[in-house]
């Protein structure tokens, strides 16, 4: 296979990848059991890093985990991408590996320059095991959806990471009730504005290394709901 392109991800590609996967300054212990700090970076043992890092220095570390998935997609994609298009497919095999590159749906699209199917074919992989059972995890689906937009985007159309979503009732309930899943939120779940959402938000954005103060007039902001979204 000829490769054609010799891209790397743009800081727009690595803040969607941060968005999705958290940013955490503090070394903490994975599921797996590993040091991990930053957006998922594994301590290895021959590594000198710090306990506490800052977010120059995550962002540092992502651009060096970052590049061996930039090398999957400049391999398996025989077609000119632009930066957009680069960034979401990025994003794509960070989170599911390099075989969602490798004879896929999601790479015979791009290839064949069927545009208008990628996000589809990206949503076909918003599935995980369920007590045996393939289901479609709404976490995964929300990320998908936010690759397949940026793969769409135009590139003299650019994305506001602090644009704002007005608050709802319904949009509300939705917040509280994910924020409880996790201890963020403990009062009643009523769809109603209050301190007990606003100390939530600013909780669980402060949980993931985001300095942020909830103004009710501007609603919350895009890239926190997003990540609320997807618990």
């Amino acid at each position: 296979m000829t490769t054609i392109n010799n891209m790397k991800t743009s800081p727009n590609g690595l803040a969607l990848i941060t968005r999705w996967e958290g940013l955490k300054l503090n070394r903490y212990i994975c599921p797996a059991g590993k040091p991990t700090i930053g957006v998922g970076h594994v301590i290895l043992p021959s590594e000198n890093i710090p306990d506490v890092i800052t977010e120059k220095m995550a962002m540092e570390l992502l651009s060096k985990d970052v590049e061996r998935f930039e090398r999957a997609v400049n391999r398996s994609i025989t077609i000119e991408l632009n930066q957009n298009q680069f960034d979401a497919l990025v994003s794509f095999v960070f989170n599911v590996g390099e075989g969602g590159l490798r004879n896929t749906g999601v790479q015979r699209a791009v290839n064949e320059k069927r545009f208008s199917d990628v996000p589809k074919r990206l949503k076909d992989w918003s599935k995980a095991k369920v007590n045996g059972v393939s289901t479609v995890l709404q976490g995964l689906l929300n990320r998908r959806i936010s690759e397949g937009e940026l793969f769409m985007r135009p590139m003299d159309q650019k994305e506001n990471l602090a644009s704002y979503v007005s608050f709802t009732k319904d949009l509300l309930i939705q917040i509280q009730t994910n924020l409880s899943k996790i201890g963020f939120y403990t009062k009643k779940i009523d769809g109603l504005y209050g301190p007990g959402t606003k100390n939530a938000i600013e909780s669980f954005a402060s949980n993931n290394s985001i300095t942020y103060k909830v103004d009710p007039s501007e609603g919350i902001r895009k890239d926190i709901l997003d990540l609320i979204v997807a618990l």
